[in-house]
């Protein structure tokens, strides 16, 4: 090739990188993400708006990242209604048994970008994408539900995904048939959780409302057991071993109310408010997750989701000691130019979880049967959030004044409306 050849062919090179690499530098990309971004370009012209999620797994044990020898990492997509009221997707299964892995590991996922509606602004909001991230490790496993709302084409996201330690585990089963039984099936059962009060003071109808484009946040769960079997006297096993974390909490996800409804108060008094939640449980069973040389060890866990709630009633009576007293410095007062109000909750997106991040938590057994047969039982406690997408209300209604000036006050508990709760009183504050 003659030198005058080459020269060219390196200029078109150049040329070639720079019409193909410059665009996406100019919008944005790093260079590493220039592969990604032309994937994104291509659904485009292709009328498909798409983007990446760059997530990255970190498991931790008491706030430290696990030393243990990683099993797998499983991340569900639990986004649409095909994945909340039927099987999750689960869009990553990797089995990291006997090879040298260290976290965190970040996994890409391609995701819709689909625009639900425009602010004020201008800014565009998407549909949020809903996962679900598993950590098994050779005594550890933990999970985390997360929403990720794919606000940019390629999202960095770092999802912490606190372990809880498998313990020895008392089982009835004894021995096991050599056919592999791997099962992936789900079942679904309801339960009424407390998501609020309903406060209020004679002459006065309080209704904590909630209408069908309401979402509340309620607890995730999730569990993990491992079965050691060794071969005995073929075709048959005898279990050897068995391990299980039990219940953990493993995040909280929005759920969507699928009816009108409210709980009223009407004169002084206070009660709990219950939703009616609906909760699938998924079994992901995988038989001779891990061969040894003379049995194997089964891994299955379980993802307990709630995905609808389609109901309200009244729960306990409660003592309230503020309704009907002398409001605090923060207040409002309601007129009668004005009387009848609706008192929104504040809409959260970002909180810490912590005791005071839930209501109380309530105690909840349910009863999961599978086709196989398996019979699953989970008898721990479950609770809404304090935290909302499109939030209930509290509707109020005047019936009768309780003063001469025509007003009264109202307040939400600690002067914060994540408390969810509002106190009234008909006295003035001095």
């Amino acid at each position: 090739m003659s030198r005058n050849r080459i020269i060219l062919t390196g200029i078109l090179l150049v040329v070639l990188v720079a019409i193909f690499v410059t665009p996406a530098i100019m919008l944005g990309f790093s260079i590493g993400d220039i592969p990604l971004a032309y994937q994104l370009l291509f659904d485009l012209l292709q009328g498909r708006l798409t983007g990446f999620i760059k997530l990255t797994v970190k498991p931790v044990v008491n706030g430290t990242l696990v030393q243990d020898p990683l099993w797998f990492i499983a991340i569900h997509d639990f986004t649409g209604e095909e994945n909340k009221y039927g099987l999750s997707n689960r869009i990553v299964y990797d089995k990291l048994y006997g090879m040298s892995v260290t976290p965190p590991l970040t996994y890409i996922i391609k995701v819709n970008r689909i625009p639900i509606k425009s602010t004020a602004t201008g800014k565009t909001i998407y549909e949020p994408v809903k996962l679900y991230v598993h950590v098994a490790t050779e005594h550890y496993a933990g999970g985390m539900f997360v929403v990720i709302e794919p606000d940019q084409p390629i999202k960095s996201v770092e999802v912490t995904v606190p372990l809880h330690m498998r313990g020895s585990a008392f089982t009835t089963l004894k021995s096991s048939y050599s056919q592999d039984m791997c099962e992936v099936s789900f079942t679904i059962c309801y339960v009424y959780v407390k998501c609020g009060e309903c406060h209020s003071i004679d002459g006065i109808e309080a209704r904590w409302t909630i209408t069908l484009i309401n979402y509340m946040y309620f607890s995730h769960h999730s569990r993990d057991l491992t079965y050691k079997w060794q071969e005995t006297s073929a075709p048959y096993y005898t279990l050897l071993e068995a391990t299980d974390t039990g219940w953990y909490n493993s995040g909280n996800t929005p759920v969507k109310s699928r009816v009108k409804d409210y709980v009223a108060q009407i004169n002084s008094g206070a009660v709990e408010v219950l939703a009616h939640v609906g909760y699938k449980c998924e079994r992901w069973y995988d038989s001779n997750f891990i061969t040894l040389e003379e049995g194997r060890i089964d891994y299955e866990y379980y993802i307990m989701t709630p995905i609808d709630f389609d109901d309200l009633k009244a729960g306990d009576r409660i003592n309230c000691s503020e309704c009907g007293g002398k409001p605090p410095s923060r207040y409002n007062v309601i007129s009668e130019d004005c009387p009848d109000v609706k008192i929104e909750f504040e809409i959260g997106d970002e909180f810490e979880v912590g005791d005071g991040s839930y209501w109380k938590w309530t105690p909840a057994s349910f009863i999961f049967g599978f086709p196989s047969g398996k019979i699953v039982s989970f008898n721990a406690s479950i609770s809404a959030a304090r935290k909302l997408i499109n939030s209930p209300y509290l509707e109020v209604i005047v019936h009768n004044w309780g003063n001469k000036e025509h007003r009264y006050y109202r307040w939400f508990e600690g002067n914060d409306k994540h408390s969810f709760i509002v106190h009234m009183s008909w006295i003035p504050p001095s």
